[in-house]
């Protein structure tokens, strides 16, 4: 399934909408671990980043497929990150007929993806920053191949100058657990 494939699936099981581009990353960045689908995700400041992603979304945005809003608000409103602005995205008209016909094509594909959204919201439907925190501790798990200590995974944070505390990684541990990404026991792995 191509990337731009992927990201009208996930918007489309999403209920159409998705608020916020971290959201659409990383909700792609489970997609691509979950579904064994390489998606070109790297280390970046907000947590694994996909420029084939913000690729596909541009295409899908030209196509006419989703649209694109920017909602402004000031940078105490997201504290965390500074950022003045979120951008939302919609499913067209045209883009839902594509769903359709998607759905028509490759639907083990299709059924597949939206399993992992019911996954996601059945582990408990994260808002975009504990989605983040969650993909970050496992991008940091998956580096490192072995399990790792709360602190551990701290620590290896700051490598990527992310921000995790014990207590978002013992939240996120637990979202991935919820997932099946990851067995606790004090360690994870």
């Amino acid at each position: 399934m191509r990337p731009r494939e992927v990201i009208l699936v996930l918007l489309d099981t999403y209920g159409g909408r998705l608020r916020g581009r971290t959201l659409l990353q990383k909700l792609c960045y489970f997609a691509s671990v979950m579904a064994g689908l390489d998606l070109g995700f790297r280390a970046h400041y907000y947590g694994p980043y996909s420029p084939v992603i913000e690729q596909g979304v541009g295409e899908l945005k030209s196509l006419g497929f989703v649209s694109e809003a920017a909602l402004a608000f000031g940078a105490a409103q997201n504290a965390d990150f500074g950022e003045v602005r979120r951008f939302d995205y919609r499913l067209t008209p045209d883009g839902e007929a594509v769903v359709a016909d998607l759905k028509k094509r490759l639907p083990e594909e299709c059924d597949s993806l939206a399993e992992i959204v019911l996954q996601i919201k059945g582990a408990g439907d994260p808002n975009y920053r504990e989605l983040l925190l969650a993909a970050k501790t496992y991008f940091i798990l998956k580096r490192q191949g072995k399990p790792a200590t709360f602190a551990e995974l701290e620590s290896e944070a700051r490598s990527f100058s992310w921000q995790l505390s014990q207590e978002s990684v013992r939240k996120a541990v637990d979202f991935l657990a919820a997932l099946g990404l990851v067995e606790t026991g004090g360690k994870s792995n």
